[in-house]
């Protein structure tokens, strides 16, 4: 093993002596220089379009940190419509302007109507035509202007009038 590690070690040396020979230089020969011509070449003019610049500002802002309002619970009145063909308190209901009203139908056995009779609910309600309102369904509207409201429930033959009124 000590015999391995002799020759190795010299043959490494004998690489490393190799390699820091020198070569012998090779003869110069002067190559010609070629020399340069005036010619006249056309070169574009200037544009005065002006250089776009773009800017780029970064802030680190801390977010200011402001109370949100909690939005008071909106009122709601509720009108029910039942399985013998009554309405649930009455059928005219008086409430405040915010208030929510729900139309509820509790009757099993048919869907029933409400339909606005004039244009102003109408628009309310978000069409003049019969809206229907199926078993265990409800309909709400948030009134928000005081007034008036007419309106006819169904299927009741004949169709029964009911209102709306709404207060400051």
């Amino acid at each position: 093993m000590k015999k391995l590690f002799v020759v190795l070690a010299i043959l490494f040396i004998g690489i490393l002596l190799a390699g820091c020979t020198s070569q012998p230089a090779a003869p110069v020969t002067a190559t010609p220089t070629p020399t340069a011509v005036p010619s006249e070449v056309a070169t574009a003019a200037p544009t005065a379009e002006p250089t776009k610049e773009v800017v780029v500002v970064v802030v680190n802002k801390t977010p200011e940190v402001t109370a949100t309002a909690t939005a008071a619970p909106v009122p709601t009145h509720t009108i029910t419509f039942t399985q013998d063909l009554t309405v649930i308190p009455d059928a005219t209901a008086y409430v405040k302007v915010g208030t929510k009203v729900v139309w509820q139908n509790t009757d099993p056995f048919k869907p029933h109507t409400i339909q606005a009779n004039d244009v102003v609910l109408g628009q309310y309600f978000g069409s003049m035509n019969p809206i229907e309102i199926p078993y265990g369904g409800s309909y709400s509207v948030v009134f928000d202007k005081a007034g008036s409201y007419d309106y006819t429930t169904g299927p009741f033959q004949p169709q029964m009038e009911a209102k709306i009124v709404v207060t400051a």
